[in-house]
């Protein structure tokens, strides 16, 4: 439980600083963003099986917040 309460916590905290840098310019390139916050997440939590674990359900769950964003912005 505490992985995920930390893996939720970590996407939260990417999420908004991607509201605060510019929203439509990731849901424009949401599978480059995934791709590469996932790739950055793994080598942040890089060590131990707990570490690699927390940052595959973050990716996932960015995955599901971008997902949804894009339903919302409609980028052009």
């Amino acid at each position: 439980m505490e992985i995920i309460g930390i893996a939720f916590l970590s996407a939260i905290g990417l999420f908004i600083l991607m509201i605060k840098i510019n929203i439509e310019f990731f849901t424009l390139y949401h599978w480059q963003t995934d791709i590469i916050i996932s790739s950055i997440l793994m080598f942040l939590f890089y060590g131990t099986f707990s570490g690699m674990v927390t940052a595959m359900v973050a990716g996932i769950f960015i995955s599901i917040f971008l997902y949804a964003s894009r339903l919302i912005i409609k980028p052009i």
